[in-house]
Parts: C-alpha cells; sequence; structure tokens
C-alpha cells in the first residue's frame, strides 16, 4: 500500500533516511518539516518500508526526491513501485515530466534511474556562495536551460539578470539561489549557494558545495492520462 504520509509516519521516515546509506540531509536540514512542503508517500507492507517526495513544479513537471528504502527490505522492488507511482500521479496531473537530481557518485541510484528509462538530460555542479548581481539588469527573457528553485530544476523561468554576456538567474526562499546560465567574469558573495551546468562551472571561482559537488538532472515524459 502507498498512501500520503502524515506527522505520526516521521519517526518511520527518519529512521529510514538515516539508515539508507546516503547522504541524511532530510534529518540534517529539516527534521520533521520536511513533512511540510510537498507531498511525502510512505510503502507499507507490515510497516514503513520507504517513501518519496512529489512536488508539482512551475513548469508543469513533477519533482521527486528523498527516494529511500529502508535496508531490509531492499530487492523487493519498492522503489521501482515508487516511481511507478509518482509517474501515475503525474499523468492523473496532467503534469509533462518526471524529474530529479541525482550526485554523480550516487551510482546506485543513477542505476535506479537508467533501468526505469530515466535520462540524464544536464549535468550540474553546486559551489558555496553567491555572485554578485548589483550591477546587473532584469531581462524577462525566457531561459532555454534548467534553473535551480531550492535544489529543484525545472525549465522556462523568465526572470533572467544579465551583464553583458553573463546571465544569473536568482531565486530567493530562506537561502539565495543562483543559477548561471552564461558567462565567464563573475564578482562573488560569501551568501547562497550557486550552480551551473557542466560547460560554465569551470568558470566559477567559488569553493565547491563538499556535501553535494555535482548531479545529474534525470527526467521521463509523462503520457498523460486524459480520462
Amino acid at each position: 500500500m502507498i498512501r500520503q504520509a502524515n506527522r505520526d509516519d516521521w519517526n518511520n521516515v527518519s529512521d529510514i533516511s538515516a539508515r539508507a546509506g546516503y547522504d541524511d540531509y532530510i534529518n540534517a536540514h529539516h527534521g520533521p518539516t520536511y513533512l511540510d512542503t510537498g507531498d511525502v508517500y510512505v510503502i507499507i507492507d507490515q510497516t514503513i518500508e520507504g517513501f518519496i517526495k512529489l512536488e508539482k513544479m512551475d513548469d508543469g513537471s513533477l519533482w521527486f526526491s528523498g527516494l529511500r528504502i529502508s535496508p531490509e527490505s531492499r530487492r523487493k522492488h519498492l522503489g521501482t513501485k515508487l516511481l511507478d507511482f509518482a509517474l501515475n500521479f503525474a499523468s492523473g496531473k496532467g503534469l509533462t515530466y518526471l524529474r530529479c537530481l541525482v550526485e554523480a557518485s550516487n551510482y546506485p541510484s543513477i542505476k535506479l534511474m537508467d533501468s526505469y528509462g530515466m535520462k540524464p538530460v544536464a549535468k550540474f555542479y553546486f559551489f558555496l556562495g553567491g555572485i554578485d548581481i548589483s550591477d546587473y539588469a532584469f531581462k524577462s527573457t525566457r531561459s532555454r536551460g534548467f534553473i535551480n528553485k531550492q535544489w529543484k530544476f525545472m525549465r522556462n523561468n523568465e526572470k533572467v539578470f544579465r551583464n553583458g554576456v553573463a546571465q544569473i538567474v536568482f531565486y530567493r526562499s530562506e537561502l539565495e539561489y543562483y543559477t548561471v546560465l552564461s558567462g565567464k567574469s563573475f564578482m562573488y558573495t560569501d551568501n547562497g549557494t550557486t550552480c551551473a551546468p557542466a560547460g560554465i562551472a569551470r568558470y566559477l571561482g567559488l569553493p565547491p558545495d563538499p556535501e553535494f559537488p555535482s548531479g545529474y538532472i534525470f527526467e521521463k515524459p509523462v503520457q498523460v492520462n486524459r480520462k
């Protein structure tokens, strides 16, 4: 059975995340508030054996993250079942793509994405610190690439800041997020976090994020269910 998680499920979600064998950002950076943004779904037999988080994005895609299976429940294809659920969820909502970000050294997750037909469409590098855009001009120009919205990536954002050939997308929430679309020379700030696609990343003079230095964006088209 798969159902939406509630606050009573937090201890199980937290325990699975801590023991799943990968970076436990869920406990380290979120805690119980992890259940308050997006929709977390748990898969249950006798107990909760895994979970996935789903978030609808502004570009009509469905972002999934935090896919975790308890060590005792592996080799039961539960990850595939949760991905099937996510794909059907997206189809029922009329969303166009199923999308995620996988750390470049997380080989088991990359293997799962590949086996499920998720294709790597971009590689991004992540850095500590931000770009000084005080001299940039705001342009309502549609960007062609992916932009970072709180570690979730989408297309077709129209809030681009320009200075010469340099183009930056800026998003502010509890942190300041900078996505570099083009350019080779930048001034920096201590605040925020910055990402750039592989072809631009080498020009950034910021320190790499030691927790997540690079990752692949995977996506899969969704066949919309038109009932």
